[in-house]
Order: C-alpha cells, then sequence, then structure tokens
C-alpha cells in the first residue's frame, strides 16, 4: 500500500491566554506537497497522505516585546520550507534527516536574525515538529512544547520536555508530585535562536488506524494535565470540539500562557488496526547523517569575564563561568529579561539562557545561577523527606550544564500574581 492510502483530518487553534498581550506561539498544519498550509484552522480540514509528506508544527516563542512572534514564526516558515524543498518519496531515514535539518536552519536563520537586529537579540522559540511519509510519525523536539498520541482511549506521550524539571525527575531527584510545586519548572534547556547550534532531539512511532496526534504547547499542558487532556479527548471524537474543549480548559485554568493545540487523526488502509501488544511513549530514533549536506557546528562565542554572587561561585564550582548582557526588555507590561551566556570551562563549550520577570526592569533579574541555586536550596534544602538531596540535585544542575551542550532559558511567561503549581513540566 501507499502512503496515499492513509488519510488524516486535521484542526489547529491558538489563543492568547487571559496574561499575555500578544501570541508569541505559532502553529502550522500543511501537506508538503501544496494541497494545505494552514496557520490556523476554523474547521477542520481533511487531506490524503501525499508522496512529498505532511508536517504538523508548533512554536512557542520567547523574547519580550514582538521578538517571540518573530523567532517562532521564523522557525514555521523555514522548516516548511526546507521540508517542502525536499525530494518527494524519500525513504524514511532521508526524509527523518530532512526534518533534523529543517529544524537546523530555522535555528540558523532565527540566530542571525538575532544578531543582527538589536530589537530581537537574544530571541528564540521551542519547536515540536511532527512530519511523516510513510506509517511512522517522526517528531523532532526543541525545548518544552508536547507531541502526544491519543490510541483506544489512552494517552501516551512520545516527546521528552526539555526542561530541568523533567531532567531532574528522570535523575531521580525530583518526583512528579515534587515537580507539581516546582517553582522554576519552566527553565527549559534548548530553545531555536538563542545559539549557534542545537542538538535536534528526534523519535518516531508507528501509527494505527484511528491515532489521533496532539501537539500543544505549555499554555496547555502547563495548566491542564495529562489525565485531563485524556478525558476532553475520549469525550468527543469531533475534532473542533475537542480541540476548543482543551484551549477553554486552559483558559479555565486562569490562561496564565499562550495556549496552542493541534489534533490530527490518522485512518485508512495504509495503516494497521491497533493491537494490545502496543506501546505509546517515547521512542528514539537516529537516522544518521548526511555527510555531504550536514557540516560541524561552528564553536559559539567565549564570554569575557565571571558571573558574581552565591550562584557565580556555584558556577564556578562546577567549572562554568557567566557573563550578562542586557536584552530587550518587553513593552508595556510585557518582560524583562536578561541574557546570560554560561560557558563550560573544561570543554570551551557555551550555553545560553534568559529570565523574563513580568514589568520588571532588566538591571532588577537575578542572574540564572543566582536563581537556580536560590530555587535548588528551597526545594531540596528544607526540613522534611527531600531535606537529604541538595547535594544530588545541585550536581545533576551542575551536570546538565557542563555537559548536556544545552542552554537554560527560564521561561517566565506568567504574571507574577500567577502561581506556579498550576504548571506541570
Amino acid at each position: 500500500m501507499s502512503s496515499q492510502d492513509i488519510q488524516i483530518e486535521v484542526f489547529g487553534k491558538t489563543d492568547v491566554g487571559l496574561i499575555r498581550e500578544h501570541n508569541e506561539d505559532n502553529l502550522l498544519v500543511a501537506d508538503l506537497g501544496g494541497a494545505l498550509k494552514e496557520s490556523e484552522l476554523e474547521a477542520p480540514a481533511t487531506l490524503k497522505l501525499s508522496e512529498h509528506g505532511a508536517l504538523f508544527l508548533v512554536c512557542d516563542g520567547m523574547g519580550g516585546a514582538a521578538a517571540g512572534e518573530v523567532a517562532s514564526q521564523m522557525a514555521v516558515d523555514a522548516i516548511f520550507d526546507v521540508l517542502a524543498a525536499a525530494d518527494p518519496n524519500q525513504p524514511r531515514d532521508a526524509f527523518a534527516r530532512s526534518l533534523r535539518r529543517a529544524v537546523e536552519v530555522a535555528n540558523e536563520r532565527i540566530f542571525q536574525q538575532s544578531r543582527d537586529n538589536q530589537n530581537e537579540r537574544g530571541m528564540g522559540t521551542t519547536c515540536t515538529a511532527a512530519a511523516l511519509n510513510d506509517d511512522t510519525l517522526v517528531v523532532a523536539q526543541i525545548g518544552d512544547s508536547r507531541c502526544y498520541v491519543f490510541r483506544e482511549g489512552r494517552l501516551g506521550q512520545v516527546t521528552k520536555d526539555q526542561s530541568l524539571a523533567w531532567q531532574l525527575i528522570e535523575a531521580g531527584a525530583m518526583t512528579a508530585e515534587d515537580a507539581k510545586a516546582f517553582e522554576h519548572a519552566n527553565i527549559i534547556l534548548q530553545a531555536l535562536g538563542v545559539q549557534d547550534h542545537v542538538d535536534v532531539v528526534l523519535s518516531q512511532i508507528t501509527l494505527r488506524r484511528g491515532d489521533l496526534v496532539v501537539l500543544c504547547s505549555d499554555g496547555l499542558h502547563g495548566p491542564v494535565s495529562d489525565e485531563e487532556i485524556e478525558a476532553i479527548l475520549a469525550a468527543d471524537s469531533d475534532l473542533k470540539k475537542a480541540g476548543e474543549n482543551l484551549l477553554q480548559k486552559a483558559l479555565d485554568r486562569d490562561g496564565p500562557d499562550n495556549i496552542t493545540v493541534v489534533l490530527a487523526r490518522f485512518d485508512g488502509p495504509g495503516l494497521t488496526a491497533a493491537g494490545p501488544a502496543d506501546k505509546v511513549g517515547f521512542v528514539g530514533y537516529d537516522p544518521g547523517r548526511d555527510p555531504v549536506s550536514e557540516s560541524a557546528p561552528t564553536p559559539a562565542p567565549e564570554p569575557s569575564d565571571r558571573g558574581g554572587g552565591s550562584g557565580g561561585a556555584v558556577m564556578a564550582a562546577a567549572g562554568l563561568e557567566t557573563t550578562e548582557e542586557t536584552g530587550v526588555g518587553g513593552k508595556g507590561g510585557g518582560a524583562a529579561r536578561r541574557l546570560t551566556r554560561v560557558r563550560t570551562a573544561e570543554s570551551g563549550g557555551s550555553s545560553y539562557g534568559y529570565e523574563r520577570g513580568s514589568g520588571a526592569p532588566t538591571g532588577a533579574v537575578e542572574s540564572w545561577g543566582r536563581r537556580a541555586l536560590r530555587t535548588l536550596k528551597e526545594l531540596f534544602g528544607g526540613a522534611g523527606p527531600r531535606s537529604g538531596r541538595p547535594v544530588l540535585a545541585l550536581f545533576f544542575l551542575a551536570l546538565l550544564a557542563a555537559t548536556a551542550g544545552g542552554i537554560f532559558v527560564l521561561k517566565c511567561e506568567r504574571d507574577q500574581a500567577v502561581h506556579s503549581e498550576d504548571h506541570t513540566p
């Protein structure tokens, strides 16, 4: 059977939420052959999977003023352009390499524009891109937007959040219950455009007849739990109603961030029925490298001085150096933030992050190192059953900075009156 034996029904919608002044999220649903390309749908659309493939994309921009919107739109445009220009009927590995390269191109374009335009300095965006040209969905992940698959009444996450909270949970330094009250659950480890190279994480899942793929920004999966998302999807098979109900549930939780969701249901004789042995979860995917088209990344520039304060001392103890550069503040009640460059002294590699506090002057924002230290002390240093784990937590924090080669971005996109206990990792 050909890929054209797979039918797709798709719906996508975004909402500014109740706190943010403007919407920095962007989405895309597209047939890479040109039959469909939409950034938002008033009603579900249907298409047959073409030989070029299909693309579903959610980006959550950051950067103050309009820069986050610029970054997320640039990511959408770049990823579509690269994939649409690829040869049709590619083998799956080649198609996955094209997707990975598309995300890397998006990073390069955003990073270059950020360097060339003062008003967009430090902008970035998360990116969760799901694409297919046969019965297997390939997902490229940067940041903490998510991809789920809803199969046979059960919801499973097929991406891993690139966030500090997620890493601490997987390392055993924090429980999922702890993470619900983690003040800085929105520290992410990678974003497009913040440095000159990203490590695109690819995963894959073989689709079954009736599968519903869900892509969303953390404006949805933060205030709304996985169990609630699952219940909403189970309650209504109409994609528009299900999508709007998901958005409304986030709004009912005070809509603290921009909210974006894409729903895509797959059917047709090109897919097999789900079986009892099928598992839904993260499955890493390495399609190899194209030896000619992809070159090694350029080393990041070195910082000029050390960060100060107790956070700087901890970073230095971990073999890190930091510098801080004043970034662009938000307009009106928007977000001010400070860009922090973190250098691994041993390897010479660099990481980046920025913090954005609603309405705060840029100079008043704490350095990333100091704030991370304070947060971990608060979380792990008090009395009670967690008090025996501060050294372990700091070790994992230092290990992430020293070895992951990622970035640390504190996405403070909530109003200060909104508490973080509603934001899950």
